[in-house]
C-alpha cells in the first residue's frame, strides 16, 4: 500500500503514469525506494529536484528491480521497449544511484 510522503516524493513527483485513486497500485521501484531510503533523505533529495533519468543504470534497475514488477504481466510499455517513459519510481531509483545513495 502506498503511502502520502512517498506517493507525493515518486509518484506525483516523477511519474507521467500517476492519477489519484490509484494507492494500492504501486510498482517495485516505489516498494525498493520505500524499503530503502529514509523519508529525510529523499525529501533532502528529492524536493527540488525535477532530474530526468539518465539511463545509466538501466540495466541495473531492469535486470535488480523491474524484473519482479506486477507492471510486466500486463506489460510494460518502457520495459518492453516501447516509445514510453519509464515510472517515477524507476526516475527516482536513477537519480538515487547517480548520487550514490543506493
Amino acid at each position: 500500500m502506498k503511502d502520502d510522503i512517498h506517493t507525493r516524493l515518486i509518484c506525483k513527483g516523477f511519474c507521467e503514469f500517476y492519477s489519484e485513486g490509484k494507492e494500492s497500485m504501486l510498482c517495485k521501484t516505489y516498494e525498493f525506494i520505500r524499503d530503502t531510503v529514509p523519508v529525510e533523505k529523499l525529501l533532502e533529495i528529492l524536493e527540488n529536484t525535477k532530474m530526468q533519468p539518465s539511463f545509466t543504470f538501466d540495466e541495473f534497475i531492469k535486470e535488480h528491480i523491474c524484473a519482479r514488477c506486477d507492471f510486466l504481466v500486463d506489460g510494460c510499455d518502457y520495459a518492453d521497449g516501447k516509445n514510453s517513459p519509464p515510472c517515477g519510481g524507476y526516475t527516482v531509483v536513477e537519480i538515487l544511484k547517480e548520487r550514490g545513495i543506493v
